[in-house]
C-alpha cells in the first residue's frame, strides 16, 4: 500500500510539472521584430544535387546494413536466419539500395 502511495505522489507531481510546462509554452512571444543584419542572399544553388546526395545516402545505408552482423539461431549449432527474417539489417540493405536506385534515376532526369 505504501509503494502505491509513493507511485501516485510521483505521478501527480509529474503531471503537475507537465501542466506547468504546457501552460508556460502557451504564452505568446513578444511581437517585436528581430533584425539580424545578414548579408543579402543572391541566387545561390546547392553545391550537390538531389540525385548524387540520394546516391551517397543510399550507399551509406546499404553499407551499414552489410556491415551489421547477421542474426543467428540455434543452440549448440548456430545458423544464419534467412534474409527476410534479419529485421533491421535487411531493412537497411533494401531501403539503401532503393534510395540509391532512385538517386540514379533523379540524376539521369536532371541531365
Amino acid at each position: 500500500m505504501e509503494n502505491n502511495l509513493k507511485v501516485m505522489k510521483k505521478l501527480i507531481s509529474l503531471l503537475f510539472l507537465l501542466f506547468l510546462f504546457v501552460g508556460h509554452s502557451q504564452i505568446a512571444p513578444p511581437k517585436q521584430q528581430i533584425k539580424l543584419n545578414l548579408p543579402p542572399i543572391n541566387n545561390t544553388t546547392p553545391k550537390i544535387g538531389m540525385g548524387p546526395a540520394m546516391m551517397i545516402g543510399g550507399a551509406i545505408l546499404t553499407t551499414a546494413g552489410l556491415l551489421t552482423p547477421p542474426l543467428m539461431v540455434g543452440g549448440s549449432t548456430t545458423q544464419k536466419q534467412p534474409f527476410y527474417k534479419q529485421g533491421g539489417r535487411a531493412a537497411a540493405i533494401v531501403s539503401g539500395a532503393l534510395v540509391f536506385t532512385i538517386g540514379v534515376g533523379v540524376s539521369i532526369g536532371d541531365l
